[in-house]
């Protein structure tokens, strides 16, 4: 955990959740302190509540058609210098060159 600040502040417990909270730190060395155990614990479960809320903000963009189609205009407006940097890497090949040909030949057929 960072070395910030701290605040003070007192905690009720149930007390079966207290011992084995007391009981993993000292037996498992799962921290160096029950406050460790605790401030870890609380950040982690804010860890998991933020991943939560970027998930759903990215369900949502999923289903919005407007945000979609720009999405993929600009992955295609980067199509070029992407397959550019792929190859200066030394990771292009032939099969990628013939999936990219199947790709714009499929573009003109549509259009």
């Amino acid at each position: 955990m960072s070395s910030g600040t701290f605040q003070t502040t007192t905690v009720r417990l149930p007390k079966v959740l207290y011992e084995q909270a007391r009981k993993a730190v000292r037996e498992a060395g799962l921290a160096a302190s029950l406050n460790e155990f605790l401030v870890e614990a609380v950040a982690e479960k804010l860890r998991r509540f933020r991943n939560r809320q970027i998930d759903a903000a990215f369900a949502e963009m999923a289903g919005d058609e407007s945000y979609r189609s720009e999405a993929l205009a600009l992955a295609d407006s980067f199509e070029q210098s992407d397959w550019e940097a792929y190859q200066s890497h030394g990771l292009g090949g032939e099969a990628h060159e013939s999936s990219r040909s199947k790709k714009k030949s499929a573009k003109t057929t549509k259009g």
